[in-house]
């Protein structure tokens, strides 16, 4: 396979994905709704080609010749249980679109939590059958099962000078920089073996959510102060904001999981991540 399009290529997973994909001599067509916007995020070695989940037809034109497609897609915070979500209705577009190309491959960022008993939320219903979708869709997969990446402390957290936290974390998951795991995606792509594979993603040191912000926060180049909220209060802002309810579902889960050690073969086929959470925060 020498032809990969990705669709999320502007989203924060899917840079570097992006990224890893044309240093590893991929030709990459990032699949976008706004070009313009595209051009200022992506390498210029991408390609680009409108296209909108919502527009079948549109999906089928930007497949057309490509030989693997990468999704990195995403539910929005304000988006509602029965709205037209990506990684449901945008998903049987993508699949229709991807079978009338004689797609090889298909490449999938999922989520480790999905078997977790401990929350009963209808976002992980929608990743669930996502996943059952794919694998089911006669396509070979490649599916990947992260937690949580260091990029979320960067863009999700911070707000001005302060790294802003809600709950308290319980366990400790395996941070991976995004880097790091665009450099696998890129390597399982020239992988035959990888086909109709699962891989489960992790970093190279378990450590929880607060341990996590507070040594990106003495890494990085600018100052920033760690602040909690507690988790109640995010709950009962989320009863007047649906961003905030949703936010509030997100580390929930996060917080309440279990997370083992289950990367060894992913490490052994597809390498071993080397960022550190002060080399990530240094950078950023």
């Amino acid at each position: 396979m020498k032809k990969v399009a990705v669709i999320g290529a502007t989203g924060m997973l899917g840079i570097p994905v992006t990224v890893e994909l044309l240093n590893a001599g991929f030709e990459v067509t990032a699949l976008v709704r706004d070009p313009e916007k595209a051009t200022r995020i992506l390498p210029e070695r991408a390609s680009l080609v409108r296209a909108d989940v919502y527009d079948i037809d549109s999906l089928k034109t930007g497949l057309s010749g490509q030989d693997a497609v990468y999704l990195s897609l995403s539910i929005a915070p304000t988006e509602k249980k029965d709205d037209f979500h990506a990684e449901s209705e945008g998903l049987q577009n993508i699949l229709e679109a991807a079978h009338a190309n004689g797609i090889k491959r298909i490449g999938y960022l999922s989520a480790m939590v999905l078997d977790t008993t401990a929350t009963d939320w209808w976002v992980l219903d929608i990743w669930r059958a996502a996943t059952s979708q794919i694998k089911s869709s006669g396509i070979p997969y490649t599916i990947f099962y992260p937690t949580n990446f260091m990029e979320t402390l960067a863009q999700r957290h911070v707000v001005g000078s302060l790294l802003a936290l809600a709950g308290t974390s319980r366990f400790s998951n395996y941070w991976i920089a995004g880097r790091d795991y665009g450099a696998q995606v890129a390597r399982s792509f020239k992988m035959m073996t990888a086909a109709d594979r699962e891989y489960f993603i992790q970093g190279p040191e378990a450590m929880t959510y607060d341990e996590a912000a507070h040594r990106f926060a003495r890494g990085a180049k600018k100052r920033f102060r760690v602040v909690k909220l507690p988790l109640a209060l995010l709950r009962c802002i989320g009863t007047f904001s649906q961003a905030a309810n949703f936010n509030a579902n997100v580390m929930e889960t996060v917080h309440g999981y279990p997370e083992e050690f289950s990367a060894a073969r992913t490490w052994t086929e597809l390498g071993k991540p080397a960022t550190t959470i002060e080399e990530f925060a240094r950078s950023f």
